[in-house]
């Protein structure tokens, strides 16, 4: 439970695998929705319980066999990241309806995917298992909230950017503190150290806090504006 948390690993921006992980998002979000927009209401709502599961259940096993393995590792395998909690968001929602979880995960969710994919940054390890999920998982980030929006009508709150920007920065004292307390390269939401993948919006420490603050509150913005035109 002491051990030192694992190392990340980026892959080159722009290189073989990056294209490779690139290509398969954009490949299979839309197959996602497409195959959504053509099935039954009823249909329709097992696949999105399916998604559910799989964010769910895959966070279970994942902890489960780390604990099992004797080989859990605090300060790596805690789910603790951003993407990691938006993915646990993710499944909750699905059966769980309430809209504040929804604006949580249309936020942190599509931002978390968004920078995932363009610059990405394995925090785990780089098995088979983690590079699928990776994908998979930051995948769902995107669909989920943009699926109950086209298919559900969930709409945002006026404001809610805002809201949601106040509430992240309520976790980042709390992840603040679980890095302090867990030690061991403990470097949960990237706030002890910058994240190492080649994205021109990280500035370099300690002032990569502020950056991420502000690229929050842009960001917040932007998809607030997009989604209040298009779906209220």
């Amino acid at each position: 439970m002491d051990k030192t948390a694992i190392e990340h690993w980026a892959p080159q921006i722009g290189g073989q695998f990056w294209w490779g992980g690139l290509i398969f998002t954009l490949i299979f979000v839309p197959l996602m929705f497409f195959i959504g927009k053509n099935l039954s209401k009823q249909d329709r709502d097992y696949m999105l319980y399916g998604m559910g599961v799989y964010q769910l259940g895959k966070t279970f096993m994942v902890q489960m066999s780390h604990v099992l393995s004797d080989n859990y590792i605090l300060a790596t395998h805690l789910p603790l990241q951003l993407c990691a909690i938006s993915g646990i968001m993710a499944g909750v929602i699905v059966f769980y309806r309430k809209q504040m979880l929804f604006e949580f995960l249309y936020f942190f969710g599509i931002v978390g995917f968004i920078h995932s994919i363009l610059t990405p940054e394995f925090t785990g390890g780089n098995s088979y298992w983690n590079i699928f999920d990776y994908y998979v998982g930051h995948s769902m980030l995107f669909i989920v909230p943009v699926w109950l929006m086209v298919f559900y009508d969930f709409k945002l709150r006026e404001n809610a950017w805002w809201t949601s920007f106040l509430y992240l920065n309520f976790l980042v004292v709390l992840t603040i503190q679980a890095n302090t307390i867990i030690g061991n390269g403990a470097n949960y939401m990237y706030l002890a150290k910058a994240p190492i993948a080649d994205n021109p919006l990280v500035l370099q420490e300690p002032y990569h806090i502020v950056g991420f603050e502000l690229a929050a509150l842009v960001h917040f913005y932007v998809l607030y504006i997009i989604a209040r035109r298009i779906f209220n």
